[in-house]
């Protein structure tokens, strides 16, 4: 009986010693609780090399949610069809809907909601909360979604993102212009688009842009930043470009199990990261350096 029982406590060990193990292994930093790795990103702008022949092999789909009854809520609670009623073009459209939502509230990048829901996130902000970048992006991307543009949320790492412990990581939002016939990036937090020789660019474009020493322009109709200080920011978060490939959040069992939930592209000769800032564990990503698949031409 003594032997069975030694045994048993051995096993119970072995098991919490594994669990441990675990634990440490998808949040090195135990979700925060330890303070390591770099507090310093790295702020060059580095030449990145991506693949424009090949083609697509994961198809992603944005289909037009306007008529879905939580958009048509979301537009007629907060009129949004009166803010884009004077506007010309798809760009003053989306123009006038970013600068609305960045000026609903002051940015904060600590404090999180608790559903990631545009009509909950205005009304707690018509409280006086605060949201990150992430909440900016979010609700921008429903308002357009709203009015009918195809719309995504562009999640944005910096190289070094495994070893920093902070400030690694922002989001955006991209929004496919049909008269254009591209993606374009804005960045709601700031009221930002970026424009080059008159046409709107997209994420890779603009991190070419700015490799490339190239002028361009920042509309910033709430003037927020300057364009020097915006160039400066945005720069170092242009490694890492992650996409959404199922609606919904990461949960924590997607994170156990490594679940393919998003599309990450990333620079040729570039390693995939490991950890987002040693806290969460990123194996929920497909990776790609093909341009042709993170960019899909989408139809009307």
């Amino acid at each position: 009986m003594k032997k069975i029982w030694n045994i048993g406590w051995k096993v119970v060990l072995g098991i919490f010693f594994l669990l441990i193990l675990f634990i440490f292994w998808m949040s090195p930093r135990l979700g925060g609780l330890i303070a390591m790795g770099k507090d310093q990103v790295d702020t060059t702008i580095y030449p990145l090399r991506f693949d424009y022949d090949k083609s697509a092999n994961i198809k992603l789909a944005y289909r037009d949610l306007s008529q879905e009854a939580d958009y048509v809520y979301l537009r007629e609670t907060y009129k949004l069809d009166s803010i884009v009623q004077h506007c010309h073009t798809e760009f003053e459209q989306i123009a006038a809907i970013q600068s609305w939502v960045q000026s609903r509230w002051v940015h904060d990048g600590e404090n999180v909601p608790e559903y990631q829901d545009a009509v909950y996130i205005l009304r707690e902000a018509e409280k006086g909360r605060r949201f990150r970048c992430v909440e900016y992006a979010t609700v921008a991307q429903q308002c357009l979604a709203s009015l009918g543009f195809r719309t995504r949320q562009l999640s944005l790492m910096i190289r070094d993102i495994a070893e920093v412990k902070w400030g690694g990581g922002h989001v955006v939002n991209e929004v496919y212009m049909t008269d254009l016939q591209k993606w374009v990036f804005i960045d709601p937090q700031y009221d930002a688009i970026i424009i080059h020789k008159g046409v709107p660019m997209n994420a890779i474009e603009l991190q070419a842009c700015l490799v490339n020493g190239d002028d361009f322009e920042l509309l910033n109709p709430n003037s927020l930043i300057s364009k020097e200080d915006y160039k400066s920011w945005i720069a170092p978060y242009l490694y890492y470009f992650t996409v959404s490939l199922q609606k919904g959040p990461t949960t924590v069992w997607d994170r156990i199990v490594g679940n393919k939930r998003q599309l990450t592209l990333y620079p040729i000769d570039a390693e995939q990261p490991a950890y987002f800032q040693k806290m969460i564990r990123l194996n929920t990503a497909i990776y790609t350096h093909a341009i042709q698949e993170f960019y899909p031409r989408v139809k009307q």
